[in-house]
């Protein structure tokens, strides 16, 4: 199914669901609770616009000065070109984008521009929505819409005038920023990072949570210089990342227009773009999906010239193809198409299916209580209390049974890590040996430390493969208890159990609910590319950056061991310190091995705890219904009132029924639109 058409029929549907869930509102005052119903609505309303505004979230990394800002603020159709002359009279240029840029380091804490469509909820005319996360503070703060960029750079940008800020905040630190624009050329979500020379800690974890979130990266470089030892790190840290997470990186090289000069008969920027991918095939020569189809080159202050010179009337298609900005939208475009896209709307459409079947279902409720007979009433209402009274002790019982065996499948997943630090040693010992420890040496290592421990992971008897069976088995016994206690929805009882979706439940906001559940499927996405199956040992990645991000070295003692053999070249040539800081860092394979198991089974411990918690809560919301319902039915056996009754039923029936077809028309959509 075209993806246009079938985010065009879920947006209609989203519309009837916002519709329905207003006509829930109409006859409220029947419903047991109704408190979190304006919210659904307000939920409603963001998917269809703001959800559907950003199908795809994209990283852009790279050194800093690297023209990530810049490139964005072109990305989006959001970068100006102003012609101008100056007190000399000579010619000049300026380019105002909705994120400041400059030729110095610019983005001084991670920013963020998200296209919000047409929510009504929203001001983010012009140059967008300003807001605004301070260091210490749990809340963003609303800067305002459509601000001078002098105020923007105050918050955003390193050489940011502080005066120029709110009063109030001249003294605050800016953790991250979102900008929320109304007009985007397409609709992705991007993350602009502050450069690879960042020394914070802080915003490095806001930084990797950011590549957690995202379903693929933009590396960006500088067209006027090639690339540099000091970007090995940032580029094997994405390679640990995106390789085992199946995500694409696409490889730009930015500012041709400020390469143009010739060298060797050619432009600049062209000797730049085969240095550059040069450089990544040396490195990295058996990572074809990694590396894509190399550095594409593209200038989006020449596409600004284009679109300045057609408002002039002139014609400025020589600069747009010049540009090259299409191709890179074709790109992004085509990760879109190829899956991602539908990936993203199916996770929309479960969210809302799941909003409408929760508010129908409690309509349900109502209606099999007020269609119950007179002469059944007292039945009913001893078989529900009955039910009640057990519902303690099975929930005890289920979390008893289902922690003991979640402990006993990770210790099966983790078998294998007896072996991690031989297998290491035997891949990566000859390697260090053969090398004095350079940053290139250490890159190296870092990259085949990397392949080994992810091929390991992975292995069909790997942990990763491991956990895959052993958290589908423990799925399995929650759904077999859940199934044996409520049993199925035959349609006989008064209060059926739900379908047993595990993956799709939600947290409650009753208030009531003790747990937090969440649904694995949309909490794996964050970290598995959406654009690709989650397959293959890879559900290991789903609570961390990465446990292949465990095998590159990082930490004090790995700094002491690679500064032996760093401080000078003069120390480099004595062999027996050399030698001393090889030794140093096989010793470290055996700490890393540790550590990786440590990881290991934090990581599938939570992965296990969102089975527990799903089924918890969803123990949690069968015994709230059997409670409403036991309540309309002593209230119908205390006020015997047939005519109440039937008039209850006229209301809601078509509610319900109404609320039943949307429900259908969701899942046949999400059926239509499988991909593979």
């Amino acid at each position: 199914m075209p993806l246009e058409e079938a985010r065009d029929e879920l947006k209609h549907l989203l519309v009837r669901c916002e519709q329905w869930l207003r006509m829930v509102g109409e006859v409220s005052d029947l419903l047991p609770d109704t408190r979190d119903l304006e919210s659904d609505v307000e939920r409603m309303a963001a998917m269809r616009t703001r959800t559907l505004s950003t199908m795809l979230k994209v990283a852009l990394l790279g050194r800093q000065s690297s023209g990530k800002s810049f490139l964005i603020s072109g990305l989006q159709g959001g970068l100006e070109y102003l012609p101008l002359v100056d007190e000399d009279g000579e010619p000049s240029e300026e380019y105002r984008g909705i994120l400041p840029s400059s030729a110095s380091p610019t983005t001084a804490c991670p920013s963020t521009v998200v296209p919000v469509g047409d929510d009504p909820t929203v001001d983010a005319y012009g140059r967008g929505l300003l807001r605004v996360k301070f260091s210490g503070r749990a809340d963003w703060v609303e800067i305002g819409t459509d601000l001078h960029r002098a105020e923007v750079a105050a918050y955003v940008a390193a050489d940011g005038i502080r005066t120029d800020r709110r009063s109030e905040h001249v003294n605050e630190q800016v953790e991250r920023i979102e900008l929320l624009i109304s007009k985007a050329r397409l609709p992705i979500k991007l993350f602009d990072l502050p450069g690879s020379e960042s020394e914070d800690e802080e915003r490095d974890e806001i930084m990797y949570e950011a590549w957690k979130e995202a379903d693929c990266f933009i590396y960006v470089s500088q067209a006027t210089e090639a690339l540099t030892s000091n970007e090995l790190r940032l580029i094997r840290d994405l390679y640990a990342h995106a390789v085992p997470a199946r995500k694409r990186v696409l490889w730009v090289l930015s500012g041709i227009d400020r390469a143009q000069h010739q060298e060797g008969n050619q432009a600049a920027w062209k000797g730049v773009l085969a240095t550059n991918n040069q450089y990544l095939h040396d490195r990295y020569p058996s990572s074809g999906d990694f590396l894509g189809e190399g550095f594409l080159p593209v200038s989006a202050a020449l596409e600004a010239q284009a679109e300045f010179e057609e408002g002039e009337g002139r014609d400025g298609s020589s600069l747009r193809r010049r540009a090259r900005m299409g191709q890179l939208r074709d790109r992004l475009q085509d990760l879109l198409e190829s899956g991602a896209g539908h990936k993203h709307l199916k996770l929309v459409g479960d969210e809302a299916g799941w909003v409408v079947r929760r508010r129908r279902r409690t309509i349900a409720d109502v209606l099999d209580a007020h269609r119950v007979a007179v002469d059944q009433l007292e039945g009913q209402r001893d078989s529900l209390r009955e039910e009640l009274e057990g519902m303690d002790e099975s929930l005890r019982r289920m979390l008893t049974e289902l922690d003991d065996e979640l402990e006993r499948r990770i210790r099966e997943a983790q078998r294998p890590f007896g072996g991690l630090d031989r297998e290491l040693h035997r891949g990566l010992d000859d390697l260090i040996d053969a090398g004095n420890l350079s940053d290139e040496h250490v890159n190296e290592i870092g990259i085949r430390h990397v392949d080994l421990f992810n091929a390991w992971m992975t292995d069909t008897d790997g942990p990763g493969t491991r956990w895959e069976r052993e958290r589908a088995a423990l799925d399995d016994s929650a759904r077999q208890f859940l199934r044996s206690e409520f049993g199925e929805d035959t349609g006989s009882r008064l209060v059926s159990p739900e379908p047993l979706d595990l993956d799709s439940i939600q947290a409650a906001n009753d208030g009531d609910s003790p747990w937090r559940a969440y649904g694995v499927v949309q909490d794996a996405a964050n970290v598995i590319s959406v654009a690709s199956p989650i397959a293959g040992g890879a559900v290991w990645l789903a609570t961390s950056l990465s446990v292949a991000t465990i095998a590159v070295p990082v930490g004090a003692a790995v700094i002491a061991a690679i500064g032996i053999a760093r401080i000078t070249d003069f120390l480099r040539e004595r062999e027996s310190k050399v030698q001393q800081a090889r030794q140093e860092r096989k010793d470290m394979i055996d700490e890393q091995a540790k550590e990786a198991r440590a990881g290991f089974e934090e990581m599938v411990r939570g992965d296990g705890r969102r089975v527990i918690d799903a089924a918890a809560e969803y123990h949690h919301r069968h015994r709230t219904r059997l409670r409403a319902t036991l309540e309309e039915i002593v209230q119908r056996m205390n006020t015997e009132d047939t005519a109440g009754s039937r008039e209850i039923v006229a209301r809601l029936t078509p509610v319900e029924e109404r609320g039943r077809a949307i429900s259908t028309d969701i899942q046949e959509l999400l059926d239509r639109n499988r991909t593979p």
